[in-house]
């Protein structure tokens, strides 16, 4: 799981310059990203479409980790489920740690899609 988080911050990765979701070709039904079956009709028949990746945190949770059993030093990775604007739900990596301060006049916290990691199953937002 570290090497995983460790890739997030390295400098040296590339990334995918636009953001993806499903759009199922037998209903038309937005879907998240990672899908593979259309959740309205079944449909397996997803064909991927542009989202400008904006949206909202719908929850949050800061996780720490050490680079080793004996280290102290902790570094906080978020991981968080974002509401896109079209509707589909994703998981995602969060730059920094959200907090109060961060939510709009809604109360919501609005993040935008920044790149996809090589490696990574989930994209990385940043907060708006």
């Amino acid at each position: 799981m570290h090497d995983q988080l460790q890739r997030i911050t390295t400098s040296t990765a590339t990334a995918t310059e636009r953001f993806t979701i499903g759009r199922c070709d037998v209903c038309g039904t937005l879907l998240a990203p990672e899908a593979s079956a259309c959740s309205a009709c079944r449909g397996t028949d997803i064909t991927r479409t542009p989202s400008p990746g904006t949206g909202s945190i719908v929850s949050w949770t800061v996780v720490e980790v050490s680079p080793s059993r004996t280290c102290t030093d902790f570094t906080p990775y978020t991981i968080a489920i974002v509401a896109l604007d079209e509707g589909p739900w994703t998981y995602a990596w969060i730059e920094g740690a959200p907090s109060e301060r961060a939510s709009d006049s809604t109360g919501r916290i609005q993040v935008r899609y920044d790149r996809m990691i090589p490696g990574e199953p989930y994209p990385l937002f940043v907060l708006q």
